[in-house]
Parts: C-alpha cells; sequence; structure tokens
C-alpha cells in the first residue's frame, strides 16, 4: 500500500445562511482594531445582489471593506497584479474570495503574497515567499470547489495565457464558507455543468494512481452525492435540496482529491480555458465521458463501481458491462441537458490545441495518472474529444 498522509485544512462550514458566520470570522482573523478586509468578488454577482450583501454583512459589524471587483470574464494573473496592488497599499489584515474558482485563485495569490516583496510574475515563476500569508476567508458560489482544502494556485498567466500551477503553504484559506443559497442564480444548465465539473475531478482521483483507502471512501460518496444532485437538477432545476446535495458532493471530492491527485480532463479543462473562452464546466462535460472511457483500460474495477454509485442497476453485470454502463448513464444526462459534446462545437481549431495539450502535461498532477502519458498522448486524448 502507498503511504497515506491525512491533513485538515481549513474550517469549512456548509449550509443554507452558513454566509452569516462571515462577520464573525472577519472580525477573529483581521487581528487588533477596527477590522479591515479586501473582498476580491466577481462582478457577475452584483446582478443578483450578493456583492452587496456580503459588505453589507461586514460593514454592519464595523468591518471596513475595499472591494475589488476589476475581473474581466477571462481574468489573468494581470487582475491578481492589480488587487495585490490594492491590498498592499491599504495595507488590509484580511482578504475574502466571493465567487468562482478563478476568482479564488486570484484572491488566494493575494492572500499569499499580500505581506510580502514578491511579485505575481516571480510567484509563477517559482520565487521564493518568505512572509506569513495574510488570513483568505473563500465564499464559493459555483457549485464546485474542486481545490478547497488543497495550498494551490492555478492561476493563467497574464505573459503568455498558459495555465500555472505554484504550491505554496499560504494558499490554503483559512476558512470557507459554503452557501448554496449563493449559486441560486445559476442557470439550470450552469449549474448541472458545475454538477458534472465536480464530478470529473471525483472521478479523475478516484482512478489516480496516487489514491489510498481514505481517498476512495471520500471520493465515492461524492461520485453517489453529486450523481444525485446531477439528476436533482435535470428533475427538479428550482430544487434547493439538489444544490446543497452537489455541494455536499464537492466537499468531499475536494476532501478526496486533496489525499489523491485530479487527472488528464481536469488538466485539459484548466489548459483550454486559460487560452480559449471556452468555459471551463462545459470542458468537464466534454471531457468527463472521454476520461471515464480512457480510465476503463487501467481501473477497469473502479470505473465498474461507478455505475451503482450513479444510481445504475449493475449488480449482475460484468466489470466491462458495468463500465459501459456508467459512460451510458452520464451521456443520456449530457443529451438530456443539450449540452455540447465535441471540442470543435466551440470553433478550436485542432492544430491549435497542440500547445494545450503541452501546458496541460506540465502540471504537476499529471504525474499521477492511472498510467504515464507524453504531451502526445494528451494530445491524442484531445482528438478524441474534438
Amino acid at each position: 500500500m502507498p503511504d497515506f498522509y491525512f491533513h485538515v485544512g481549513p474550517r469549512v462550514w456548509i449550509g443554507p445562511d452558513a454566509l452569516l458566520r462571515l462577520p464573525l470570522l472577519a472580525a477573529e482573523l483581521a487581528g487588533q482594531g477596527r477590522a479591515r478586509a479586501v473582498l476580491v468578488a466577481d462582478p457577475m454577482l452584483y446582478e443578483s445582489k450578493t456583492v452587496d450583501r456580503v459588505r453589507g454583512l461586514l460593514e454592519d459589524r464595523d468591518v471596513q471593506v475595499l472591494v475589488f471587483d476589476e475581473l474581466p470574464e477571462r481574468a489573468s494573473s494581470r487582475a491578481a497584479d492589480d488587487a495585490l496592488r490594492l491590498t498592499r497599499g491599504a495595507r488590509a489584515p484580511l482578504i475574502i474570495g466571493l465567487g468562482g474558482l478563478k476568482t479564488m485563485m486570484i484572491a488566494r495569490t493575494v492572500a499569499t503574497l499580500g505581506a510580502s516583496t514578491v511579485d505575481v510574475d516571480g510567484f509563477l515563476d517559482g520565487a521564493e515567499v518568505r512572509s506569513t500569508a495574510l488570513p483568505l476567508i473563500e465564499v464559493p458560489t459555483s457549485l464546485r470547489h474542486g481545490f478547497m482544502t488543497d495550498t494551490i494556485v492555478l492561476l493563467p498567466d497574464g505573459r503568455d495565457r498558459r495555465i500555472r500551477l505554484v504550491r505554496a503553504s499560504g494558499a490554503s484559506p483559512s476558512a470557507v464558507l459554503v452557501d448554496p443559497l449563493l449559486s441560486a442564480g445559476l442557470s439550470p444548465k450552469v449549474g448541472a455543468s458545475c454538477a458534472i465539473d465536480g464530478l470529473l475531478g471525483a472521478v479523475e482521483a478516484y482512478v489516480s494512481s496516487k489514491a489510498s483507502f481514505m481517498s476512495d471512501l471520500l471520493l465515492e460518496r461524492a461520485a453517489q452525492a453529486l450523481a444525485a444532485g446531477l439528476d436533482g437538477l435535470i428533475a427538479r432545476p428550482d430544487d434547493p435540496s439538489a444544490r446543497s446535495e452537489v455541494w455536499r458532493g464537492s466537499f468531499l471530492a475536494s476532501l478526496g482529491a486533496g489525499l489523491s491527485s485530479p487527472g488528464i480532463g481536469t488538466a485539459l479543462t484548466f489548459a483550454i480555458n486559460s487560452r480559449w473562452p471556452v468555459p471551463k464546466a462545459s470542458l468537464a462535460a466534454i471531457l468527463l465521458p472521454y476520461s471515464l472511457e480512457s480510465a476503463s483500460k487501467s481501473r477497469l474495477e473502479k470505473i465498474a463501481r461507478l455505475a451503482g454509485l450513479f444510481g445504475e442497476d449493475s449488480a449482475q453485470l460484468s466489470d466491462v458491462d458495468a463500465a459501459s454502463k456508467a459512460v451510458e448513464w452520464l451521456r443520456t444526462r449530457l443529451g438530456q441537458l443539450k449540452i455540447p459534446s465535441r471540442l470543435k462545437d466551440f470553433d478550436l481549431t485542432l492544430d491549435r490545441l497542440v500547445e494545450t495539450a503541452r501546458d496541460a502535461r506540465e502540471l504537476d498532477f499529471m504525474n499521477y495518472l492511472p498510467r504515464a502519458v507524453s504531451v502526445d498522448d494528451v494530445f491524442d486524448f484531445i482528438k478524441m474529444a474534438f
């Protein structure tokens, strides 16, 4: 059995009205004197008044809030540069991230570098950060956060649009507040795509060569919850219990992936999204069936077990048939959602995706796939999904 390591990460609250804990946490983490915080917020959340609500909650408890919302649709490390300048100029002792995964990653970068003299480009290039990170509270809103418990930053490099991965001890949040009500503004199709994105991370960590008995326990439960939540979102798009189930699955997937490692589909969603204007959740929906089929060649028994976790009757089936049934379950849901099934549906050109294959292969978690792959192997995977 491979070595097993377990680390308890940030404090996490999940449930309706978890957001109401934010003022107390902010006052606790900001230190002595009048509390101040930089709120890194997705500007799309103004429409649902989420930004105003968060700022109001903090200001009502005498927490001074500086809002950084200059996040373009395809934000890169350049946005992190701007947020970092604001943080250092204000000498803010606390960072709060509010939004989707890219917003969380920008907030993590700012928290890691806020008290240092290292710039963002240097950080992405591997410069050592010796100062203590600023405390960070994450408030995710997009129904998934696969790196919730990990000390990782994944950010498009503003210099060349390549996805860059940095592991830094200061990147881990101090606390995470998951309030399913904050995801209510997502359209049914987007919400379902986010659930599939979470499922991609769970499945790939489940079949990873780094998986352990503990990660398997968490990831099997995660896959079960995400599958049930996805079915709930398809059948009852406005049912808050379905969103809560997806968030529970996403949390378990994050715990399990922290003990294991994501895979080729996850790497490609980041690499393609970094260079091209294609939503990461849409990419996950395209790539997950191919990731399942690929994993069936080396982890057949695990893919077969997924069929039962997805709610399919597979007890009397062979592993080959059960694995096929798991893939069929997913393709049926994608058909119901009318989600694009090929990369070419987003006007991507195959010749330009060669560099994306290289970007994905350079991410360190690609070293824990069920079998070793080269850049050419990654490109062959892209061609299957193209």
